[in-house]
């Protein structure tokens, strides 16, 4: 496999705290990463020096051996790096598909926008506006707008919160299909584990902005430190 996404002693500090220590990993294009820990381990902040949404206080960030650690987010998107956040951030007053279309127009790619609501299924709410849906449509709908702009790395911050397990086993789909078959290559924060770890081939574990463990997801369900500090019995 071709490595996709190099993160090398990626580190951010606010007021004297490291919310992100030092942290490296790899990730080839194509797999699914898990992003585990407990609440302020530092899995936000990290995604977010990898967006170009904060900038890191030290370390690097490669995409396809370009150094792109400085980089905008608007570059980055631009460069194939797209995100959802834990809240929806939405226009309200837009329907989906002109969501879809302002999206796609960062970034070309085969798919058009209506293409890329059929792969999500929400082709029947695209004359809608997105304000008017339900929270877990709302989130497929951000997974939809991200996979509008044919990321090479999309990054998806607790995207099942809120769902039933119908709506989550739908977008375990949905992100398997854009691995499996657009080639995207994902890293998904997440506390539901039932959601997550049949999906990702592999999971990183943080701790107090450390990584505590990194691999499959049955050698991190078995780890007595995961076990000890996040996973428990």
């Amino acid at each position: 496999m071709t490595v996709l996404l190099e993160v090398k002693a990626l580190s951010k500090v606010f007021g004297g705290v490291h919310a992100v220590d030092g942290v490296d990993f790899s990730l080839d294009r194509g797999k699914v990463l898990g992003l585990i820990g407990p609440n302020g381990s530092g899995k936000t902040t990290l995604l977010n020096m990898i967006a170009g949404t904060s900038r890191p206080s030290s370390g690097h960030v490669s995409l396809d051996g370009t150094d792109v650690t400085a980089f905008t987010a608007h570059r980055k998107v631009r460069r194939g790096i797209a995100r959802t956040f834990q809240s929806t951030r939405l226009m309200r007053d837009w329907t989906v598909r002109s969501t879809l279309e302002l999206a796609s127009g960062a970034r070309r790619g085969p798919r058009t926008p209506a293409e890329i609501a059929e792969l999500v299924g929400i082709t029947d709410t695209l004359d809608r506006l997105t304000g008017s849906l339900p929270s877990a449509i709302q989130r497929m709908v951000m997974v939809a707008s991200a996979l509008a702009t044919h990321p090479e790395l999309l990054l998806l911050d607790e995207p099942a919160v809120g769902m039933d397990i119908e709506e989550a086993d739908r977008l375990q789909s949905v992100i398997r299909v854009a691995s499996s078959e657009l080639g995207t290559t994902v890293i998904v924060v997440e506390h539901n584990m039932r959601f997550l770890m049949p999906l990702a081939d592999s999971v990183l574990v943080m701790a107090s902005g450390k990584v505590l463990s990194e691999g499959t997801p049955q050698y991190v369900r078995n780890d007595p430190a995961v076990v000890a500090a996040y996973l428990g019995d």
